[in-house]
């Protein structure tokens, strides 16, 4: 038995199992969300979703079946390939409604965003978990911490300059989660918390735009029973919440046909944003399309795959194996998290796509990448020991060493 075809078999298959059913789950609502639209551009985007995920699995096994420890070479380029994309966003991408959230390269569009907060974290994961071993001013922690911050900060910065406030706020619970699992002391994290707490009324007052800060005031007079301009900046969340809340427990159906007496798909009426049905609101599409019951079936397979990913990180044999398992389980959190409150109406509207289930060939080719890293976590868990052993074992004829 090859070794290629020996860690191939070593995958963790039921966490594989779960992602292809949370995938499949995705097209079919992508394509609940499109079908009806009489623009072909639009109608066959659940075609194009099956393309990016044959595409992402290349990336998937590959990630799956190499070794994770190349991330100890490779995140830097990653990380300043990240930076330069980003920058070149801001300088020629396409600007929709106040934000840069995409760039073409040869004709192919693509969200430079996706790919820097992945590379951030494979560099924090590197500078955490194995830089010190090579460097040493880095064994100290408040040079650690301090490293860490600024490799946050360069991302995290051009990402809302450009407004794309939903993949900044993915990125603090992703640094917030590492630090902790880096051995970064508490007092640290707590300092930093708080004076982060400190900056928000500033940034709220006088960073934000109109329309950013009429998304937060939305959601909290909604929250607190205040009257809300429906015909206005609470259209979209008004609109979404009817649509979820107005589904039942079987759902309105994929036709009309199929809705209740005197019921109406708000999906279909087009009341809820056309063009992000499948993307941004993927979720609240699903949740009108099949119920209760389908985004229950939803939430509780995310449960399973972050549980999942969750026991892969406790049986990682390194610190850099376990900083990419939490880094990477950390931004799924954060966008299933952001994405489904977004779309019930307790979290402001951001724009964050939900991990294997909205339309994106960036965000779906990221999404099976990273899992295919989890996966490489859990494939070679056992390396460590496998290369301890091979060292000890005597050479024929000879007598084992004992080591001291």
């Amino acid at each position: 038995m090859t070794p290629l075809f020996r860690k191939f078999l070593g995958l963790h298959w039921i966490l594989f199992v779960a992602m292809v059913i949370m995938v499949t789950i995705g097209v079919y609502s992508v394509y609940a969300a499109v079908h009806f639209r009489p623009e072909a551009a639009f109608s066959s985007r659940w075609n194009d979703q099956i393309r990016w995920i044959l595409l992402g699995s290349v990336f998937f096994f590959a990630a799956s079946l190499i070794d994770y420890k190349w991330v100890r070479w490779a995140c830097l380029p990653l990380y300043l390939l990240g930076l330069g994309l980003l920058v070149l966003q801001g300088m020629k991408g396409k600007d929709v409604y106040g934000q840069t959230l995409s760039l073409s390269i040869g004709g192919v569009s693509f969200q430079a965003a996706q790919f820097a907060i992945t590379a951030t974290i494979l560099l924090l994961a590197a500078v955490l978990g194995e830089a010190h071993k090579y460097i040493p001013w880095l064994r100290h922690y408040l040079v650690r911490f301090a490293a860490a911050g600024l490799i946050f900060a360069a991302p995290f910065l051009l990402v809302v300059k450009q407004g794309d406030l939903g993949s900044a706020m993915v990125m603090v619970p992703i640094v917030a989660a590492m630090l902790l699992v880096g051995n970064i002391p508490f007092r640290c994290l707590i300092a930093v918390t708080l004076l982060g707490l400190c900056i928000l009324p500033p940034v709220y007052f006088f960073a934000l735009k109109d329309y950013q800060q009429a998304r937060i005031q939305v959601t909290l007079d909604l929250l607190t029973g205040k009257p809300v301009d429906t015909r206005g900046d609470g259209w979209n969340l008004n609109n979404l919440l009817i649509a979820v809340g107005s589904s039942g427990w079987e759902g309105k159906g994929l036709h009309a046909k199929d809705l209740p007496p005197g019921q109406k798909s708000m999906l279909q009426l087009q009341l809820t944003s056309k063009n992000t049905a499948h993307t941004d609101f993927i979720f609240s599409s699903a949740a009108e399309t099949f119920g209760f019951r389908g985004g229950a079936i939803m939430i509780i397979g995310f449960v399973f795959i972050l549980t999942m990913a969750l026991m892969i990180s406790f049986f990682s044999r390194d610190q850099l194996g376990r900083l990419i398992a939490v880094g990477i389980i950390a931004l799924l959190f954060a966008h299933i998290f952001e994405h489904i409150g977004m779309n019930i109406g307790i979290l402001p509207i951001t724009g964050i796509p939900l991990p294997l289930i909205s339309y994106g060939g960036t965000f779906m080719m990221m999404n099976l990448f990273l899992f295919g890293l989890i996966q490489s976590v859990w494939v070679h868990r056992n390396a460590m020991i496998e290369e301890e052993k091979a060292k000890a074992k005597p050479a024929r004829g000879g007598r084992a060493v004992p080591a001291y």
